[in-house]
């Protein structure tokens, strides 16, 4: 079954801010299926790590209302931790809503 988890975040000019957003936990396999953001501007880009490793630095401003979700693959095993921000590259604040859909079984 797909589940969605969503946020706000708020990022200063030239910075990245990231939220710890979903773990890999024991027993349970999770599978990162989508992510989806409010934010469509130029400079700013949608990015997300499982651990260490970056799985997604995304132009906001190719998001549009008729492609709003951007598809993945990305399985998270026990103890991965997946974080997903924005990286802010213009010269005022933003503020966005990131949604992250996932399946777990197991």
């Amino acid at each position: 079954m797909l589940k969605w988890k969503r946020f706000s975040i708020r990022v200063e000019a030239a910075v990245e801010e990231l939220n710890d957003t979903l773990a890999g936990m024991s027993g349970k396999n999770r599978v990162v299926r989508f992510l989806a953001t409010t934010q469509r501007t130029s400079f700013v880009r949608l990015r997300a790590y499982r651990d260490a490793e970056q799985f997604v630095d995304y132009d906001c401003d190719l998001v549009t209302d008729e492609a709003p979700l951007i598809p993945m693959d990305i399985p998270l095993a026990e103890g991965q931790l997946c974080k997903v921000g924005i990286y802010n590259g213009s010269t005022t604040v933003k503020t966005s809503v990131i949604a992250i859909g996932y399946e777990e079984t197991g």
